[in-house]
């Protein structure tokens, strides 16, 4: 296909379906620096626990307490991150 093709498809198509709204990088890039923050304190957490001297049973539980709240405190931001991939997806299809 040569490209004068592909431009005369995207053409024809609603400005509506072909335009990505403005907002979607800034709204990525706070969704981003929000995962590296939760990152960041899981990180610093886990060293904090790894470090403390006590039972070994105790130091699992707490760094499994720990990965959960981690996975939790994660999900909305992922299924943000997902609705804007969508949302970019169907603007450029």
């Amino acid at each position: 296909m040569i490209v004068g093709d592909e431009r005369s498809q995207v053409l024809d198509r609603p400005e509506r379906d072909r335009v990505c709204t403005p907002d979607i990088l800034p709204k990525l890039q706070s969704l981003l620096a929000n995962l590296a923050n939760i990152d960041t304190d899981h990180e610093s957490n886990l060293i904090v626990i790894e470090s403390r001297p006590m039972d070994d049973a105790c130091k699992r539980r707490l760094i499994a307490d720990l990965c959960e709240s981690h996975r939790q405190r994660r999900a909305p931001y992922l299924r943000e991150i997902e609705a804007l991939r969508e949302q970019m997806e169907a603007a450029f299809h």
